[in-house]
């Protein structure tokens, strides 16, 4: 364990000073102090300018500059353990740029506590294919190098890492919006989450398409991924359909399209139920597939088509220029989302569109999603340096006890996030093929009558 060295104290000692003589086991180091001594007529006054000690700080700190970084500052050093080959894959270079925008903005800034810049190590971004096992042996791989995780993606595959996250005292912003991220009892206080869960985020939804649609939603059905992340959106769909006296006509399971390269049985639901809306829990490629077929089958029949709401991880903007782009502008989908999209008017979506412009990053969801989920880290890294405890346990120790967490407007302020970290508002949006990001903000952020009365006691899945 080190000592950072930036803190200057001015300490003054009257009369000749005695020099304690004595062997120091301690690992903890100090910079040298700088010693000047003046002459008066009481006698000999000896004034000391010594570099005190700054914050404690063991593993992916350093008292060097990081790369490129400002040399008057430390390092700390985070990692990412994302999806570069499997299911979304397609999302990741989005989120590391949404990141990488973030952390150069603070530094740009003077950093965390004008004593460290924040870079995410090269090195430890490494790829989890969308897999449990191999997310844990990619984390295994860095968990040495890094001080917490700038990313954790996949609700299942980052469950699968917690126990080696309690071993290691590994604070994740995660890429994966499970409800049971809200509470201790499931992620031992290491999970900083930004934004509603897909829990919330569905219960606004279907509240949203209640008030909304004019072929009304008396009828619901449900496509998703098994696991958390479907499960947990598919719980608060059937929360919302049954306070709004709504019928689930059917809920179907699919799989990545890896997997299931046609989606010939989610297809097949949706288009044999007929429901009036169908909600969406998947990846973009899943997404264009069945919009794309079952909207050119209800157009070839001349039925009359009904509309998608898909969570917020569904869209990409690539798909308007997919085979089934026509679909997607047709006004047939709709996204629900934690945040407003690219275009949305907030302090925090403004300086994302500033510092994106400056970088030559893309106008994305998954670059917006990569900068919001940083507000929770930025703070926490904030509070440990203030407590002058920057130890991968002074982060915990900060993050257990962490108070307000400013979004700049992109969610709701969080006024105790460690009391309550619950964000219960979330937006809908429609495609828009001239928005930079291919979305649009029709509500929100708003809370439906459903999230306003839900009992958070525990996760909605899990």
């Amino acid at each position: 364990m080190k000592q950072g060295f930036r803190l200057i104290a001015l300490l003054a000692a009257i009369a000749l000073v005695a020099a304690a003589c004595g062997d120091d086991t301690s690992d903890t180091t100090t910079a040298p102090s700088n010693t000047s001594t003046t002459a008066d007529a009481g006698g000999t006054t000896t004034t000391t300018e010594e570099m005190m000690t700054g914050p404690t700080f063991d593993i992916g700190v350093t008292e060097e500059p990081c790369e490129g970084g400002s040399p008057d500052r430390g390092c700390i050093l985070l990692g990412s353990v994302t999806d570069q080959t499997g299911t979304f894959a397609a999302a990741s270079p989005g989120l590391l740029a949404g990141h990488e925008l973030f952390w150069a903005r603070v530094n740009a800034s003077g950093g965390i506590g004008g004593l460290f810049d924040v870079d995410i190590l090269d090195s430890a971004i490494v790829d989890n294919g969308f897999d449990n096992a191999t997310h844990v042996e990619a984390y295994q791989g860095i968990r040495d190098d890094v001080l917490a995780l700038a990313e954790s993606l996949g609700t299942t595959q980052s469950l699968a890492a917690l126990p080696d996250y309690i071993d290691d005292n590994m604070v994740a912003a995660p890429a994966t919006w499970w409800s049971g991220w809200n509470y201790p009892e499931s992620d031992a206080g290491l999970i900083l989450e930004a934004g509603a869960s897909y829990c919330v985020e569905a219960m606004n939804a279907v509240d949203f398409a209640v008030s909304n649609f004019p072929t009304g939603a008396a009828t619901v059905g449900i496509v998703h991924f098994p696991g958390d992340f479907g499960e947990d959106y598919l719980a608060g769909v059937k929360l919302a359909a049954a306070a709004n006296n709504l019928d689930v006509v059917y809920e179907q399971v699919t799989l990545p399209i890896a997997l299931d390269p046609s989606q010939q049985g989610a297809i097949d639901a949706v288009l044999e139920n007929y429901a009036d809306v169908t909600f969406l829990v998947m990846g973009p490629n899943e997404t264009a597939t069945i919009v794309g077929t079952v909207a050119a089958t209800w157009n070839a029949s001349g039925t009359d088509p009904r509309p998608f709401i898909g969570a917020g991880p569904t869209w990409n903007s690539a798909l308007l220029a997919s085979p089934a782009g026509a679909a997607f502008e047709g006004g047939i989908y709709f996204n629900s989302a934690p945040w407003g999209p690219w275009a949305t008017d907030t302090p925090g979506h403004a300086a994302l569109r500033a510092s994106a412009e400056a970088g030559g990053a893309p106008a994305s969801n998954f670059v917006s999603a990569g900068w919001v989920e940083q507000y929770p880290l930025k703070a926490t890294l904030e509070a440990a340096v203030a407590a002058g405890d920057i130890t991968r346990a002074g982060v915990v120790a900060a993050a257990n006890s962490l108070g307000e967490v400013d979004y700049e407007g992109m969610v709701e302020t969080v006024a105790d996030y460690s009391g309550n970290s619950i964000i219960t508002s979330s937006v809908v949006s429609a495609v828009d093929a001239a928005a930079p990001d291919g979305l649009t903000l029709l509500a929100g952020p708003f809370t439906g009558p459903t999230a306003a009365a839900h009992d958070y006691t525990g996760p909605c899945t899990g």
